[in-house]
This record gives C-alpha cells, sequence and structure tokens, in this order.
C-alpha cells in the first residue's frame, strides 16, 4: 500500500486544465537530425537495469536528492456504463530515490492531495455521490513518508497498517495485504523525444486468504527530451499521462453498488515546489504548510 495511486486512485482536477496547458510534442520536421534517428538508437538501448535507471531520471533523480512532481486529472464515477464527473483533485509529492540494487530503486515518497470543485477549483468538505444520492465528507490526504519498490517487472506482497500512511489512511484502505504488480514497458522514441510507460496493479485483501476488496489500475505514460536522456545527468525535465481505474474507497460509502471511478489526466516533475501549479500550491499552504517550507524534513519525519 505504498503508493498514492492504490489509496487515492489518482489526483487530479477538472475545470483546471485551462490553467496549464498539457505538454505539447512538436513536429518531427521541426525536431532536427536528433529525432530521425538518434532518439530511436536511444530508447532501443534502454533495457533491462538501462531502463529502470532511464525511468527514474525520468520520473525522480539518480544522486539521491529529492524531487517533485505534481499532476492534474479528472475523476468521474462510472455505474452500469453511466460515467458521471465526481470532483477533481490537485497533487503534488516529494520522493527520493535509492538503488538498492542493480534491478531495484527504492523511493521514499510523501503525497498531499486536494478534492476540488469540478468547475470552480474550490476545496471541497461533501460531495454528494453519484448512484446512492448520499453526500459524503471528503477527507483531507496526506499519505507519507513511505517506501515503494520500483523495477522493470515487480511482483510482491506487501502488508498495510493504516498508521504507516497518516491519521487519514483508514478513509482509503483499512489494515490489509496489498497484492502489488509494476512494470516498465520497453522505451519508443516519438520525434525528438522518448516515451516510457509505467504500469500498476494492486489489490488489497483484508488476509492474503480472503477476498479481493479493494483495487487499483494504473497507466503512466511519460516524456523526456532524448537528448537529454542522452547526457550523463542524474535527472531530466519529464511530464506524463495518466490514467487510473479504481474501486469505491471507504470514505465514499458506496456499500455494495457496483462500479468504479476512472482518472485521466496530465503532470509532470518538477525540480522544486516553485514549478508546481499555483493552485496547489495554495492549498497546500493552507493545509500542509510544512511540506512547503522544509520538504526534506518532511520526508524525513513521521507520517502525521
Amino acid at each position: 500500500m505504498r503508493r498514492r495511486a492504490l489509496l487515492t486512485g489518482g489526483a487530479a482536477s477538472i475545470g483546471l486544465a485551462a490553467l496549464a496547458p498539457a505538454p505539447v510534442l512538436g513536429s518531427v520536421a521541426a525536431q532536427g537530425e536528433f529525432a530521425t534517428g538518434q532518439a530511436t538508437a536511444l530508447a532501443a538501448s534502454f533495457r533491462g537495469p538501462a531502463l529502470l535507471d532511464a525511468f527514474v531520471r525520468i520520473r525522480g533523480r539518480t544522486d539521491g536528492r529529492i524531487v517533485h512532481g505534481w499532476l492534474r486529472s479528472q475523476r468521474s464515477t462510472v455505474i452500469d456504463g453511466e460515467i458521471t464527473p465526481l470532483c477533481g483533485v490537485v497533487a503534488g509529492a516529494v520522493q527520493r530515490f535509492e538503488r538498492i540494487r542493480e534491478d531495484v530503486f527504492e523511493a521514499t515518497i510523501l503525497e498531499v492531495a486536494h478534492y476540488v470543485h469540478p468547475s470552480t477549483g474550490d476545496l471541497l468538505d461533501t460531495v454528494e455521490m453519484p448512484g446512492t444520492g448520499r453526500r459524503v465528507k471528503v477527507p483531507a490526504y496526506r499519505f507519507g513518508p513511505v517506501k515503494a519498490r520500483f523495477a522493470v517487472m515487480l511482483d510482491e506482497w506487501e502488508e498495510f497498517d493504516p498508521p504507516q500512511g497518516g491519521s487519514g489512511a483508514t478513509q482509503f484502505v483499512p489494515r490489509s495485504s496489498v497484492h502489488l504488480l509494476r512494470s516498465i514497458e520497453p522505451a519508443t522514441a516519438v520525434g525528438d523525444r522518448v516515451a516510457i510507460r509505467t504500469n500498476e496493479y494492486g489489490r488489497v485483501y483484508p488476509d492474503r486468504s480472503g477476498p479481493m476488496t479493494i483495487y487499483y489500475r494504473e497507466w503512466m505514460a511519460w516524456q523526456a527530451r532524448a537528448e537529454d536522456l542522452a547526457s550523463s545527468s542524474a535527472a531530466v525535465a519529464a511530464s506524463y499521462g495518466y490514467t487510473a481505474l479504481t474501486s469505491w474507497r471507504p470514505w465514499m460509502q458506496m456499500g455494495t453498488l457496483k462500479g468504479h471511478t476512472i482518472d485521466s489526466g496530465y503532470g509532470a516533475k518538477a525540480m522544486n515546489w516553485t514549478e508546481c501549479p499555483p493552485e496547489f500550491l495554495e492549498l497546500t499552504r493552507r493545509r500542509h504548510p510544512d511540506v512547503l517550507d522544509d520538504p526534506e524534513r518532511a520526508l524525513r519525519s513521521p507520517p502525521v
């Protein structure tokens, strides 16, 4: 259970997309000689540990220093084929990656997400759930710091105790056993950029012999300039597209109603908080100022 996505099922903001347009690829013709062959050759060279290393340079850093990230996405409910916008979430994270084996990195991650009104961007206190009509309290979300491992292929079990995530973690998942499947797909060239898609599938069980109660499926499509990745730098500028499917969370109070939520959004890595969306910074300043003021300390402190 050491992932934002498994708990929140994604984070993003309906109606806020106009505030910062998603990254757009330039035309291949305008991208010069690097796009015609070098990017393809570079992408093909990322195999095994080299692919993992490229992924960490895109998502984080390989030199042990902290790095930030942000996400905007829209969240909807899906009930019997009916898709209904629910809310938006503006999210951010501070994280540190450390190599523990040639083929495994371990990340320490602290995440903050804000659930907002789909059109105004105002912080939500309650929301009316489609399908039940029940108005429920929207919990504050701050998760971690926790440890998460990344590899080209990872299949592992974890035991999750809510205090590991923080005081509000029970609103998202109970004490449980969690089966995590993570993978990194082969890199591909898109013009003068390299794209890497990652997959994650998490399933939550009261115990390993019991039936699954919560699930989560995430796809992230990362992109970075091939020229940057060809350098020896520990980190490169990168952006990503985001899609996720999740089962109902406890705070939604959906009972036995069958359905799930779907998220679609985009985000980017940030070298510091100033590169994150202003509305995320404003809401985080209101609720979690310590994360902005001293992210290094927040990443070392116990969950709150």
